[in-house]
């Protein structure tokens, strides 16, 4: 078995679990994510749990949360159902949208924008150097994820979803679409976890988008407000010194 099945088994095995796991303690904060390397691992991964859910860990110890966190992990869209119906009361690495305001409250922004990497087949000929050569290629996405409003204009609705960052992959080694866009962090470790590198190119084309990452709380969830002034408390300690970036150069050298 190759090293894609082997996460794409392991991925499936971990999150069918979790939608009916035995309720959490009374006192414990359900911490509700996607399985997103190196933010999110899978459980037991040798480098530890991801880069966010220790951020979000060290924050809310440091802002005086004393209670337990329970890791529940679920597709995002799972995620996002959760909290809309305070099933959960937190996650981290959201973007804001409007219509996530409508269930979320947000944090102070701990990360301050994100660069995106877009990848094709390799020996497709095509050469990506600015967002106009976007324009007339389908683009490949990972379902319930918010991509820059620039790149989306270029694309003109011809995307094609894949249900995470490795089945967006595929649909460009499959021809089903064109171009892949992925985040510099998350999305290029996992491509070459998956071993997909070599089948892909990197192309010139960066894009940064300056919006920020927030932890997410429900609105719908009594313990919510507490946790987010913890969260508040400790987000703003650890950017004071630094301790995130070093959080981030652990989990990527």
């Amino acid at each position: 078995m190759n090293t894609r099945r082997r996460l794409l088994t392991l991925g499936a095995a971990v999150l069918a679990p979790a939608w009916v796991r035995a309720e959490p303690a009374p006192d414990a904060l359900v911490l509700a994510n996607a399985i997103y390397p190196p933010l999110v691992n899978p459980p037991g991964h040798a480098s530890g749990e991801g880069v966010d859910i220790e951020i979000a860990r060290e924050a809310l110890r440091r802002g005086g949360f004393e209670g337990a966190i329970d890791l529940q992990l679920v597709p995002w869209k799972r995620v996002l159902f959760m909290l809309e119906h305070g099933t959960a009361d937190f996650t981290t690495t959201a973007n804001f949208s409007t219509e996530r305001d409508r269930f979320l409250r947000w944090s102070t922004p701990y990360r301050a924008g994100v660069q995106y990497h877009f990848y094709t087949r390799k020996g497709s000929g095509l050469k990506l150097q600015q967002l106009e050569d976007l324009r007339g290629h389908r683009l490949a996405l990972s379902a319930g994820f918010i991509y820059p409003k620039a790149v989306l204009d270029m694309a003109a609705g011809q995307v094609e979803y894949g249900r995470n960052v490795g089945s967006a992959v595929q649909l460009v080694e499959r021809g089903r679409a064109e171009v892949a866009i992925v985040s510099a962090l998350a999305g290029t470790w996992e491509i070459h976890q998956l071993g997909a590198a070599d089948a892909l190119e990197r192309q010139p084309l960066a894009h940064f988008n300056p919006e920020p990452s927030f932890m997410a709380f429900s609105k719908a969830s009594t313990r919510s407000p507490a946790a987010l002034a913890a969260m508040d408390a400790g987000l703003a300690s650890m950017l004071r010194d630094g301790s995130i970036a070093r959080i981030e150069r652990r989990y990527v050298r």
